[in-house]
């Protein structure tokens, strides 16, 4: 009989970027040295630069298996970084990172895990506008500056100011969803199910949370820089066999389905984290909030 698993999962732990962040980081790290889970998973935004390792150090001592997959923060780069541009950063950086503190980098293959049936496949995912293309188009006459330079009506998205790579965004959305496509067809030809983890959202679904479609500039850009359509195919595709997928980014908490799957955003912000606990194979999902929301709507 494949054996059951507690799998913890957070997202956008920030590390470095907010005292009481990091000190509610310190807390949920107290919690799971409690009660250790048989696998832990961070979904992205762990820290910019040496913020990184620095956060996976504090998972040091805790037992079990450990995943990560990246997040747009932890690509950013200064000029004349000495990791080199972002895309080295992800395919060099963060991977050696990943090995000096015991975790599996899952933007490079999945986690297999055969004494339950079950593998993790993950991804930083990423956004190529076309959430959003059709409105921006019809709606915004300087779309393709805006979204190029990432200028919302007040102020830039800091991807435009520290994502520096010899790429654009719809290349690098093209190159990380086939690389999870190619992930999922490793991990399925074991025969058992794959749960999924991006950092951004993996379906609409799972974005910011509106009453009604968006129609302001700033709503359409966000939804442009927030996903894609491609994962959302690709994870159609193959929903029998991905009864689960779990994301960050938006730092909203919201649950949703994608035909069976079904989807978690973990919801953490800057000042406040959270923590979702699986247990596989019974299927039940449990919340924990460490810090202080400040009024924050968790959903």
């Amino acid at each position: 009989m494949p054996a059951t698993l507690r799998i913890a999962l957070t997202a956008d732990l920030h590390w470095g970027s907010h005292a009481d962040g990091d000190e509610a980081t310190r807390d949920l790290l107290a919690f799971l040295d409690a009660d250790p889970p048989d696998v832990l998973v961070l979904g992205g935004d762990v820290g910019a630069s040496s913020r990184f390792g620095e956060c996976l150090g504090l998972f040091a001592n805790l037992p079990g298996r450990k995943a990560v997959i990246a997040g747009n923060h932890d690509i950013w780069v200064t000029e004349d970084d000495p990791r080199g541009d972002s895309l080295e950063v992800y395919r060099a950086y963060l991977p050696r990172v990943c090995a000096e503190h015991g975790f599996h980098y899952l933007d490079q293959g999945p986690l297999v895990l055969p004494e339950a049936g079950l593998a993790l496949a993950g991804s930083i995912n990423w956004y190529d506008y076309s959430w959003s293309i059709e409105a921006l188009r019809r709606q915004v006459p300087d779309w393709d500056s805006r979204v190029k330079n990432k200028l919302f009506s007040r102020g830039r998205h800091n991807d435009g100011r520290f994502v520096r790579w010899p790429l654009d965004d719809a290349g690098f959305t093209a190159a990380v969803v086939a690389a999870l496509e190619g992930d999922l067809r490793q991990a399925l030809a074991g025969g058992g199910p794959v749960i999924v983890v991006t950092h951004h959202p993996p379906f609409y679904g799972l974005s910011f949370p509106r009453e009604a479609p968006p129609a302001s500039l700033d709503s359409l850009l966000w939804d442009a820089f927030a996903g894609n359509r491609a994962l959302e195919e690709l994870l159609g595709r193959h929903a029998d066999h991905i009864p689960f997928t779990f994301c960050g980014h938006t730092h909203r908490a919201r649950e949703n389905r994608l035909g069976t799957i079904r989807g978690y955003n973990i919801g953490g912000d800057y000042h406040f984290k959270r923590l979702l606990v699986l247990d596989w194979p019974g299927g039940t999902v449990t919340g924990q909030t460490f810090g202080d929301t400040g009024g924050a709507v968790m959903g």
